[in-house]
């Protein structure tokens, strides 16, 4: 027989033939596999149980609508808001170690748990396209699994009750003490608009002068141009007496109308002018005069005007303010006493004792072990046909 070289190749056959001269041993090997997959299954591994729960929830939020759009109530708002929780927050917060202390505490199974075993024994999954949760847990004891996990559900619930009112109460305490010193600046506000309003003359009493003073100034200027009018009159008048000789009709000059008649001497005439032009001087003294205290009393009420102004806005705006305070105060203590994680958390479903194991898969190991006997049958068979083989070629 020829010497084989390590590289010559081998057939398929060869392969083959190799494996059914070995096939007893596969055989042995894999057999024994299942054997032992079968003796772990049945007897060395115990029945495993599955506990679940189901839990529903909803986006809570007690504080996130605005009173109105104004900037005090949105700063507010910000400030007191509850956070939005989706699915996935829950879920996140479902094995928080608060949770799973308060559980162990309660069930007394401190000495078969740590925080950590007990939450790595749990899990949690949550249902597509849905506001679902399902809280699963596999043990030896389905009473105690089904125990543990409504156990979990409940303190979850109460977990997101008191953080819920753990927000509100540091809101609640934010609120009332910044809600007592906007309560003192709109009494000292009150206070600086009172002594303003108790001080004479005020932009009221001004306007009224001012409108008075207006109207006197009004009349004033139409009798000044009434008078120049009159006066023109009586001079045309006076014109007309002088050009008729002496001892002709006597004329005068009708008031209403302006107009010449011959029932009145020139001299009359001349003493009504004169009148005239002195009640006209002295209209022209008053105007100005009149004119420059309207301008103070402009002045004046502009002054005042402002002042009022800018302390009426400073009322109204920490009126304002307080009172947002005041309703956002009245809002959180509504919030303290509401049973948030109840209302954004419900048990759909409490957990049950299973009857039926979910595990050790029997079927499954027993097909593992067949696998891997076959695969450690067909590896020593063909290391046993190598070992002959390299036997025979190193005594040749």
């Amino acid at each position: 027989m020829e010497h084989r070289n390590d590289y010559d190749e081998i057939s398929l056959r060869e392969l083959i033939e190799a494996l059914l001269r070995q096939k007893k041993l596969i055989a042995v090997i894999t057999a024994a596999a299942i054997a032992l997959a079968g003796i772990y299954s049945f007897i060395i591994l115990k029945p495993t149980y599955e506990a679940s729960m189901l839990l529903m929830t909803s986006n809570a939020n007690m504080n996130n609508q605005s009173m109105n759009g104004d900037s005090i109530d949105k700063m507010l708002d910000s400030i007191t808001e509850t956070p939005v929780m989706n699915v996935e927050t829950y879920r996140q917060q479902i094995l928080a170690p608060e949770v799973i202390r308060k559980t162990i505490d309660e069930l007394g199974i401190g000495e078969d748990y740590t925080i950590r075993t007990l939450a790595s024994k749990i899990t949690i999954e949550t249902i597509k396209d849905t506001q679902l949760i399902e809280i699963k847990m596999t043990s030896a004891d389905p009473e105690k699994a089904s125990e543990i996990i409504n156990r979990v559900g409940v303190n979850f619930i109460e977990f997101v009750n008191e953080n819920a009112k753990e927000r509100a109460v540091a809101s609640s305490q934010y609120i009332a003490t910044q809600m007592e010193i906007e309560k003192d600046i709109y009494e000292e506000a009150l206070l600086q608009q009172k002594e303003l309003l108790s001080k004479p003359r005020g932009s009221k009493e001004v306007s009224m002068e001012l409108e008075a003073k207006l109207s006197q100034l009004t009349d004033y200027k139409i009798d000044k141009t009434n008078n120049e009018i009159r006066i023109e009159s009586i001079k045309a008048s006076i014109d007309v007496a002088e050009s008729i000789p002496s001892g002709g009709s006597s004329l005068t000059l009708n008031q209403s109308t302006g107009r010449v008649l011959l029932d009145s001497s020139e001299k009359q005439l001349k003493m009504e002018l004169a009148e005239i032009e002195s009640e006209l001087m002295s209209l022209e003294k008053i105007i100005p005069k009149l004119e420059k205290e309207l301008e103070g009393l402009r002045v004046e009420y502009e002054e005042k005007f402002h002042q009022e102004s800018i302390i009426d806005q400073k009322v109204q705006l920490a009126k304002d303010t307080y009172e947002a305070f005041v309703k956002k105060y009245e809002e959180i203590r509504v919030a303290e006493s509401a049973q948030i994680g109840e209302t954004s958390v419900t048990i759909v479903s409490n957990a049950y004792p299973a009857k039926t194991p979910v595990g050790p898969n029997k079927t499954l190991n027993m097909a593992i072990g067949l696998v891997l006997g076959l695969m450690v049958g067909v590896f020593a068979a063909f290391f046993i046909e190598y070992w002959k083989q390299t036997g025979e070629d190193i005594k040749k």
